[in-house]
């Protein structure tokens, strides 16, 4: 079933590159996923991840517009990555290294508000343009594929990430976003959760210097144990 998804999924994306709706169909289909995402303030979900030459890893990710984000993975997967306002940080927490990066990539279409998105490349005031959209049935339900293109904060177009959505009711699915080698990271949404949406505290988005220190850096739902640090001990 995995390998069937995946090859479905490789076969839809090829075909949103190769053709795609009428132009006011795209404009049409804009509108709407504009008006829903700027109706979302968070969003928490388990889902399938499925990266270029390795294995699918099941993983959660709560956001909280404006910019905030968490993903963690079940089983050995210690990668944490946590987004805010100025930063995306990931954090490899067996080994207490983070790395930090600038949180300007084509995943802000989910934790931006008051978003804006146009068909128009020369619209300077949108977050992203979309270039494309492809209307298709599976399993007997209409669906979207969405071909867009973020801006980061200089105002340049990043690498494309494909959003797939269902349409009755209008929801997202998963995407699949592009690097610059145009290999894609695919994203299936397996789950919605009602995990946080009553309990969303700010330090599920931060890292604080004495969780680290203990171990106890884990806030999803997978119930993973905590690391056991090594003490330190002075000559």
């Amino acid at each position: 079933m995995m390998q069937k998804y995946k090859m479905i999924y490789v076969v839809l994306i090829f075909l949103m590159y190769s053709s795609s709706s009428r132009p006011e169909d795209t404009v049409h289909n804009t509108k709407i996923l504009e008006d829903y995402l700027n109706t979302i303030e968070n969003m928490s979900f388990i889902f399938e991840q499925y990266s270029p030459n390795q294995e699918k890893v099941l993983g959660w990710m709560q956001i909280e517009k404006p910019n905030k984000l968490r993903i963690e993975y079940k089983g050995n997967n210690d990668l944490i990555i946590i987004s805010n306002d100025n930063y995306l940080i990931l954090y490899k927490a067996h080994d207490d290294i983070i790395t930090s990066l600038s949180n300007d990539g084509p995943w802000n279409i989910l934790t931006k508000d008051d978003l804006k998105l146009s068909t128009n490349k020369n619209n300077s005031v949108a977050n992203g343009i979309i270039e494309s959209t492809r209307e298709m049935q599976i399993n007997g339900s209409n669906h979207i594929f969405y071909k867009i293109l973020m801006r980061d904060k200089n105002k340049k177009l990043l690498p494309p990430i494909i959003l797939h959505t269902s349409t009755k009711p209008f929801k997202i699915k998963g995407w699949t976003i592009y690097d610059n080698k145009n290999q894609g990271t695919q994203i299936k949404i397996v789950e919605e959760l009602s995990f946080n949406n009553e309990q969303i505290k700010e330090s599920i988005f931060k890292l604080s210097e004495k969780n680290r220190k203990e171990g106890t850096v884990w806030k999803g739902p997978f119930n993973k144990k905590q690391i056991a640090r090594r003490l330190k001990y002075k000559n």
